[in-house]
C-alpha cells in the first residue's frame, strides 16, 4: 500500500481560514485576564486593611489590659499604706494605754510590797520572841529534869506490851511478868502520887492469875501424835470361833473311880478330831469388812484433823463436840480390851478437859490509869500560834493574787491587722 499525501497547495488556504477565529478568541481571553487582575487586586487590598485593623485592635485591648493592671496596682498599694497607717496608729495608742496600765499597776503593788514587808517583819519579829522564851524555858526543864520521866514512860510501856500480850498472844504469863517490871519501875520512883496506878497493876495481876493459860500447842502437839496412831487402833471384830470354844477340859485325871469321867473325855477328844459341832445361841451380829474398816479409820483421822483446825483457830465448841464423837467411835467401832486403844481413850479424856478459847480483855485499867497520869504531867505547848501573825502572812499572799486578777479593763488584746485590713479583690 502506498500512503496518500495531501497536496501542498491546499495548506495556505486553510491556515488563511483559521486565523480569523483564533484572533477574536484572543482578544476575548485578553479582557476576562484583565478583570480578573482587578478582581484580585482590590481584594488584596481588602485582606490587608483587614489584618491592619485586627492587629490594631488587639494592640489597643493588650494597653488597656496592661494601663488597668498598672492602676490596680497602684490602689492596692495606696490602701496598704492607709492600713499601715491606720495599724500603726492603733498600735501606738494601745501600747501607749497599756504602759500606762503598767504603771500604775506597778505602782499598786510597791504599795502592797511595802506593807506586806511591814507584816511579816513584824510577825517574824514577834515568832522569834516566842520562840527564845521557849527555848529559855526548855533549857531551865533540862537543867531541872528528874529521871522520873522517863521511869513513868518505861513503866507505860511495859503495861501496853502487856495489854498487846494479853490481846494477840494469850499468854497471861508473859503478861504478868511485863506487869510486875512496870510496878517495879514505878515503886522505884517513890511518889505516893503513883500509888492508885500500882494498886491498879496489882488488880490486873490478880485478874490475869485468875485466867486460864490456853496450852494450845500442847494440844495441837498431842493431836498430831494421836493422829499418827489411828492406824495401829485394833477394831472390835467378833471371833466366832474362840466364842464357840468349849472351856472344858479333856485332861485325864489319875484316879480310878473317874473312869467313866475318863472314859468320856477320851471319847469325846476322838470325835473332836474327826468331826466338831458347835451351837450358838443369841443374835449373830455380821461381821464388818476390810473397805468398811479402813473408811471407819480414815472418817476418825478426818475428826482428829477437825479438832486440830478448832484448837488452832480457838473454837470451843467445835473442839469439844469433835472430841465427843471421836470417843463415841472408839467406844462402839474399836476393843477397848487392848491397852492401845484403852491408851488413845484417855488421851482424849485429858484433852477434853482442857480448854482452847478464852475471851481475854483488850485492855487493862492500870494502862488508861497511867496514860492519864503522863497526859497531865506533859508541858502544854509554850508556843503559841499567833493569829495576828498567821492571819499577815496568809493576807499578802491573798492580795498578791487579787492584784495579779486587777488587769485594766482598757487593756485590752489588739485587733489582728487582717482584721482591719479590706478586701481588694474585684475592685475594678
Amino acid at each position: 500500500m502506498t500512503d496518500k499525501k495531501p497536496p501542498l497547495a491546499t495548506e495556505p488556504a486553510k491556515n488563511t481560514a483559521t486565523q480569523a477565529p483564533v484572533t477574536k478568541k484572543t482578544k476575548a481571553t485578553a479582557t476576562k485576564v484583565s478583570t480578573k487582575d482587578t478582581v484580585a487586586k482590590s481584594q488584596n487590598k481588602m485582606s490587608k486593611l483587614a489584618l491592619v485593623t485586627i492587629v490594631i485592635a488587639l494592640g489597643v485591648t493588650a494597653i488597656h489590659y496592661f494601663w488597668q493592671q498598672q492602676q490596680n496596682q497602684l490602689l492596692t498599694i495606696k490602701l496598704s499604706e492607709q492600713i499601715d497607717h491606720k495599724n500603726t496608729a492603733t498600735f501606738n495608742q494601745y501600747q501607749a494605754e497599756i504602759k500606762q496600765a503598767l504603771i500604775e499597776q506597778q505602782k499598786i503593788f510597791t504599795k502592797q510590797l511595802q506593807q506586806v514587808t511591814t507584816q511579816v517583819s513584824d510577825s517574824n519579829q514577834a515568832k522569834m520572841t516566842e520562840l527564845n522564851t521557849a527555848v529559855s524555858q526548855l533549857e531551865r526543864k533540862a537543867k531541872q529534869g528528874q529521871p522520873s520521866d522517863w521511869l513513868l514512860h518505861e513503866a507505860e510501856y511495859l503495861i501496853r506490851i502487856a495489854a498487846r500480850t494479853i490481846w494477840l498472844e494469850h499468854d497471861t504469863t508473859a503478861a504478868i511478868g511485863l506487869l510486875k517490871d512496870a510496878d517495879s519501875r514505878l515503886a522505884d520512883l517513890n511518889d505516893p502520887a503513883f500509888l492508885p496506878i500500882r494498886e491498879l497493876v496489882h488488880l490486873d495481876i490478880k485478874s490475869l492469875e485468875l485466867m486460864p493459860t490456853l496450852q494450845t500447842d500442847e494440844i495441837i502437839l498431842t493431836l498430831m501424835a494421836l493422829n499418827k496412831q489411828v492406824a495401829m487402833l485394833p477394831l472390835a471384830i467378833m471371833d466366832v470361833d474362840a466364842e464357840m470354844d468349849t472351856k472344858t477340859s479333856l485332861e485325864l485325871s489319875n484316879n480310878l473311880k473317874d473312869w467313866q469321867a475318863n472314859l468320856t473325855k477320851t471319847w469325846q477328844k476322838f470325835l473332836d478330831d474327826f468331826i466338831r459341832v458347835r451351837q450358838r445361841t443369841g443374835l449373830i451380829e455380821p461381821l464388818t469388812s476390810p473397805e468398811q474398816q479402813q473408811h471407819l479409820k480414815q472418817n476418825l483421822t478426818l475428826k482428829i484433823q477437825l479438832a486440830l483446825w478448832a484448837a488452832s483457830e480457838r473454837k470451843g465448841d467445835i473442839y469439844q463436840k469433835t472430841l465427843t464423837d471421836i470417843q463415841h467411835w472408839l467406844t462402839e467401832f474399836f476393843d477397848l480390851e487392848e491397852a492401845v486403844n484403852q491408851h488413845f481413850l484417855n488421851a482424849l479424856t485429858n484433852l477434853q478437859t482442857q480448854r482452847v478459847s478464852y475471851v481475854y480483855p483488850s485492855d487493862l485499867t492500870s494502862l488508861t490509869a497511867i496514860r492519864t497520869a503522863l497526859k497531865n504531867q506533859a508541858t502544854k505547848p509554850l508556843i503559841s500560834p499567833n493569829k495576828k501573825a498567821s492571819d499577815a502572812e496568809g493576807t499578802p499572799l491573798k492580795k498578791v493574787g487579787d492584784a495579779v486578777k486587777a488587769t485594766p479593763e482598757k487593756a485590752s488584746p489588739l485587733p489582728k491587722k487582717q482584721d482591719i485590713q479590706p478586701k481588694v479583690e474585684g475592685i475594678i
